[in-house]
């Protein structure tokens, strides 16, 4: 070593971790001697190249730059790197650079904002790691290259992320995907569009939600539509109340910052909106408008509404003007519900004006009972403060000098609601608000909350009132009397006042504070730290009370080191008023991280045996310290009486210093203890040398250690280059190690190896004797590949392979697939539908509706699937599958479906006449001769019921009739009641589920079909009341005609399927709708409209729903008009 060297190293030995830093780069930028010096450097340890590579950034050395970029220590490499990326010199290191510094260097470029560098980048990723990893960057990129790329990686990128830096490209690209796709497929896109749409061009994202928008709702990011309406109210207006989404509309709150929008547009445009919303945000929506304005609103959105007898909520209430509120507080009153409930007369008299008010709760004030008090004080407090008037505050101000004598929860709840009077008290109060606070303080039953009101209602006087010299004395009086009360007193949010008034609060509380302290009890001092926040920062009297406080308790460290500003040099200070607070988190991570010249210090005081609780940055330290750290941690790991978790620990606290610590960790690998052992197996990758550890790791992968050895193999194998990474794995998959382990070196092969690890893993997979959980393994590894061939060679051997393999295949996502192998990989889905395995065909049919689109023509397929009754399906499932099932499908299942319940009801009637003659005969198809059926499906089932007549000549299930009938009805027991009957009820049950808007339509027709058929009207007119929308009532009472017990329950559907439709529930649309199904004078007719005229209950019974009841009361049908007399107006 040269003597600049040993002098440069001298100067740097007892300067803090920074100034050494900033010491060596300006050396480097002027010492004549640099090129020797860092030659010199780079031939020592760890510590001395790292200061050989700061010196070569400073003074931008690219060839020295460069070669650290190759380092083998990852700390060394990862610095130059990252001063490669920014100086351009990275080209041709990025195909065999490991995927842990691949990961630092993504990260560094979309920090960076260099979309050049990114561009540049973003080629050789592709290239050398495929799409996944350039998904990564693709952020940092210019918006060209994101226009260029994105439909390829669009399958991996996080979208929302990726529109906060190019939302252009993003909406761009959806319109295309929006434009493309069938209206089915659309709400699927804007669950992964809502964000990045929304966050946007506003003007944008509101033409594709008019074009593209989901019918009946709008996609869920809830917090853009406030943006979106800033541009143009009207539009968003338009958009919520769409006749589709009223539904929607009425189960979700709108947001207040949204409402504040809306509440721009003229009343004109806002009162239809707003009864659409009455039900649920309309007190939001009155509290955006001006006051001027509520009043007007409010009643236009009311005015189709009965409100004789409506109850608002108490929201509502407080957001009317004075004049609307005392009205509707009045009426209220009136009604009988309310009159004869003396806690609503209570509440509802608050909200009179206020001499009112007073007079109707001062019984409540006077009455014997505490809680009757408490509630009416909060009641007086409240009709108070809505006048928002100075001077009745100030009456109610006087008058709760009463509490002096009240019970500790009366006065708590009076204090609590007065809390609210901050910005409304004058100076004027100040004589009865320190009489209230004296006799609160000096109660002997005072509580917590009451004392904590009162400091709250003082923080408020010192916002709102700074500027009057009687109020602020008296709020700082009062937080100082609150704050002696108890040991530890609750200051709220002092950090909220005005700036300068913690000053001021700090000065009257000083001598409390004080005095507390002088006493050893510093829990009001750091409960006003607390509260002061940041601001306690510049109260210099503060900070140094803190600072002798830490003679005594080691908590006040915590909170005179809070200021990042000074910290560093404080904790010098507290190391030399009390060695032993190095213990604490704050101190040793700051002398780990930043102080590292008082290190020393900290070490030499270090008791024996102890092992701190984590050691950031050990890499900072100097070599001599690194060293004395790792004897002490080896002296804790050597000592035999100390337990072998603490042991363990200390290992692990070694670990993490780079060179020593690492040697003492291998030195326990083949420990006999084992808790030491598998401790330094878990440690290896937490060394400065993690890729040294692979191979230590992967030779425990067949034993007992390997669930240890395995867990920190994967952390291992992102600090190895992936070229070395096959030859070190793959002994592990083709050896005998445990089946997990060999799944293990799978998923990371997969996901860390070369481009041609695939080949690897398909030779793998054709291994003889190959556990099938691996072969498992390999096709979810394969699946993440689909660019490379050895990977479909893999998938495809698997779709015809173990229920395992099957499962693998079956467990792809569409959105995870790159569009252009999606047809390829739909195809294994559907091959898997003609498994010979039951569950293989049950999961892969679960699967199919997502692949659907890329799957050609169905339907026959679907209908197979559908009508097989020797499969099992359910209600889900079966909505699912017919969702891309062709046109004509559901006659097609008919058909079949009732060929074999004819061949199920001869069955049936053969059972029943053998059971009363004591046998069964041979089933023949001539019984179904007379059964109603057409040609082409009585043919069927003449065909089904010979094939069962077949199957009872030969002595089959049917050919045993004694053991086939129930004892109580002559049922045949052993087989199902009418499965294809019950296949069709479930079918039209789930056709009714599918979404509203998306393929209802068209089976409106097939199911008038089915209506025909002999035994299914009752289920057809269960689907037609569900599919349409109130608009084929009439053709469903003509279908009731003298079925008058399927009328009484059509007219029960029919009103549950009104209360489905809230967009419908409008007197314009249901008036002519109930009137017209009233003139038509027959039973059905009368019993629909009589459902539909129930809704009048929620107008209150106003006009025209009076009207339409009482020509239902004249209906010509008794059945009809004694069950509309029955009904109560009243």
């Amino acid at each position: 070593m040269i003597e600049a060297t040993r002098e440069l190293l001298a100067v740097l030995e007892p300067l803090p971790y920074r100034k050494r830093l900033h010491h060596v780069a300006a050396w480097a930028r002027t010492a004549p001697e640099r090129a020797a010096v860092c030659a010199d450097l780079v031939s020592g340890g760890q510590y001395e190249r790292h200061l050989a590579l700061i010196a070569a950034m400073s003074s931008r050395d690219l060839a020295a730059i460069d070669e650290f970029a190759g380092d083998p220590v990852p700390a060394l490499r990862a610095v130059a790197l990252d001063a490669a990326l920014r100086t351009g010199t990275l080209a041709g290191r990025i195909a065999d650079l490991t995927a842990v510094d691949r990961r630092r260097l993504y990260r560094r470029v979309r920090r960076l904002r260099r979309p050049d560098l990114a561009d540049r980048l973003i080629r050789d990723v592709l290239t050398h790691h495929g799409p996944r990893e350039a998904a990564a960057v693709l952020p940092a990129c210019g918006a060209d290259t994101v226009r260029e790329l994105l439909p390829t990686l669009e399958h991996l990128v996080n979208m929302a992320a990726l529109a906060r830096r190019h939302p252009t490209p993003v909406q761009e690209r959806f319109r295309e995907r929006l434009a493309a796709a069938e209206p089915a497929q659309r709400t699927w896109i804007w669950y992964e569009a809502a964000q990045p749409i929304l966050d946007g061009d506003p003007e944008t994202a509101l033409d594709l939600l008019e074009r593209y928008g989901p019918v009946d709702s709008l996609p869920s990011a809830r917090h853009a539509y406030a943006r979106l309406a800033l541009i143009d109210p009207g539009r968003v207006t338009a958009l919520l109340s769409a006749p589709g989404r009223r539904a929607w509309l009425l189960r979700t709150p709108l947001r207040p910052s949204l409402l504040r929008r809306l509440a721009v547009l003229p009343d004109e445009r806002l009162v239809p909106f707003a009864r659409l919303i009455r039900d649920r945000s309309l007190p939001d929506l009155l509290a955006a408008l001006p006051p001027a304005r509520r009043g007007a609103v409010y009643d236009a959105a009311l005015a189709d509404v009965d409100t004789g007898k409506r109850v608002p909520v108490v929201r509502e209430m407080e957001v009317l003007p004075a004049a609307i509120r005392i009205r509707e507080a009045r009426r209220i009153l009136a009604l009988p519900v309310i009159r004869d409930d003396e806690t609503q007369v209570l509440t509802w008299s608050s909200f009179l004006d206020f001499p009112a008010a007073s007079a109707a709760l001062e019984s409540a004030i006077r009455a014997g009972d505490a809680g009757v008090r408490a509630r009416g004080y909060a009641l007086l407090v409240a009709a108070a403060l809505r006048t928002r008037d100075p001077r009745t505050v100030a009456e109610v101000t006087a008058r709760l000098r009463w509490l002096r004598n009240e019970h500790d929860p009366v006065r708590t709840a009076a204090l609590t609601a007065f809390v609210g009077a901050a910005r409304l008290l004058t100076p004027a109060a100040v004589d009865d608000l320190t009489k209230i606070t004296t006799d609160a303080i000096e109660a002997r039953d005072a509580s917590p909350a009451g004392i904590s009101a009162l400091g709250r209602l003082a923080a408020g006087v010192l916002h709102h009132h700074f500027g009057e010299p009687e109020l602020v004395e008296w709020a700082v009086a009062a937080i100082e009397r609150t704050s002696t009360v108890w040991s530890a007193p609750s200051l709220h949010r002092l950090d909220l006042l005005r700036r300068g008034q913690e000053t001021m609060v700090f000065a009257r509380l000083r001598p409390f504070v004080a005095a507390a302290s002088a006493r050893g009890s510093h829990r009001p001092l750091f409960a006003l730290t607390a509260a002061l926040g940041d601001r306690a920062h510049d109260l210099q009297d503060l900070q140094d009370m803190l600072r002798t406080a830490i003679a005594d308790t080691h908590e006040a460290v915590r909170y005179w080191l809070d200021d990042r500003r000074t910290r560093g040099e404080r904790v010098a200070e507290v190391l030399a008023i009390d060695p032993e607070t190095a213990r604490l988190p704050i101190v040793w991570q700051t002398v780990c991280a930043n102080r590292t010249d008082l290190l020393d210090t900290v070490l030499d005081a270090m008791k024996p045996h102890r092992v701190p609780a984590g050691v950031p940055h050990p890499e900072r330290w100097l070599p001599r310290q690194q060293r004395r750290f790792v004897d002490l941690m080896e002296r804790v790991v050597d000592a035999p009486d100390v337990p072998p978790r603490e042991r363990a620990g200390a290992l692990r606290a070694a670990a993490r210093v780079p060179e020593a610590g690492r040697e003492l960790v291998r030195r326990h690998l083949d420990s006999p203890d084992v808790v030491l052992a598998e401790a330094a197996l878990g440690a290896l990758i937490w060394t400065d040398r993690p890729d040294l550890a692979l191979p230590d790791l992967l030779a425990h992968a067949g034993g007992e250690r390997a669930r240890v050895a395995l867990y920190a193999a994967a952390r291992a194998v992102g600090h190895i280059p992936p070229s070395r990474l096959p030859g070190l794995l793959n002994p592990v998959l083709t050896g005998p190690a445990k089946v997990t382990s060999r799944k293990e070196a799978v998923r990371l092969l997969g996901r860390y190896g070369p481009p041609g690890a695939m080949g690897t893993l398909l030779a793998a997979y054709r291994l003889d004797g190959q556990h099938r959980d691996v072969r498992a393994a390999i096709v979810s590894t394969a699946r993440r590949h689909l660019d490379v061939e050895e990977s479909w060679a893999i998938i495809e051997a698997a779709a015809g392979g173990s229920r395992e393999e099957c499962e693998a295949v079956l467990g792809a996502i569409p959105a995870r697939v790159p569009v252009e192998y999606r047809p390829r990989y739909a195809a294994l889905i559907v091959a898997a539908c003609h498994a010979p395995g039951r569950e293989i065909r049950r999961a892969a049919y679960g699967e199919l509706p997502r692949w659907a689109p890329w799957s050609g023509d169905l339907t026959e397929m679907l209908v197979a699937r559908i009508t097989d009754l020797d499969e099992l399906l359910d209600g889900d499932e079966a909505a699912r599958l017919m969702t891309h099932a062709g046109a004509g499908w559901l006659d097609d299942a008919f058909d079949r479906l009732a060929a074999r319940d004819a061949a199920e009801g001869g069955l049936d009637r053969l059972a029943a006449g053998d059971a009363a003659e004591g046998g069964l005969d041979r089933p023949a198809a001539g019984d179904v001769a007379d059964s109603g059926l057409g040609p082409g499906v009585r043919d069927a089932a003449e065909g089904a019921l010979d094939r069962l007549g077949a199957r009872y000549a030969a002595g089959g299930v049917l050919g045993r009739p004694a053991a086939r009938i129930a004892a109580g009805g002559g049922v045949v027991a052993s087989r199902a009641d009418r499965p294809a009957r019950r296949r069709i009820e479930l079918i039209v049950r789930a056709a009714t589920r599918r979404s509203s808007g998306v393929g209802r339509a068209e089976l409106i027709p097939e199911i008038r079909r089915l209506a025909g058929r002999p035994g299914y009207l009752r289920l057809a007119l269960t689907a037609l009341v569900e599919l349409g929308r109130l608009d084929n009532l009439d053709e469903i009472a003509d279908r009731c005609a003298g079925r008058p017990v399927v009328a009484v329950d059509v007219a029960q559907w029919v009103g549950a399927r009104l209360r489905q439709l809230p967009e419908l529930i409008d007197a314009e649309f249901l008036a002519p709708l109930i009137s017209g199904l009233t003139a038509r004078g027959d039973l059905p007719g009368g019993l629909i409209a009589l459902s539909l005229a129930r809704i009048g209950a929620t107008f209150g019974w106003g006009r025209p729903w009076h009207d339409l009841l009482l020509a239902l009361r004249a209906h010509p049908d008794p059945e009809v008009s004694d069950s509309a007399y029955e009904i109560d107006m009243g």
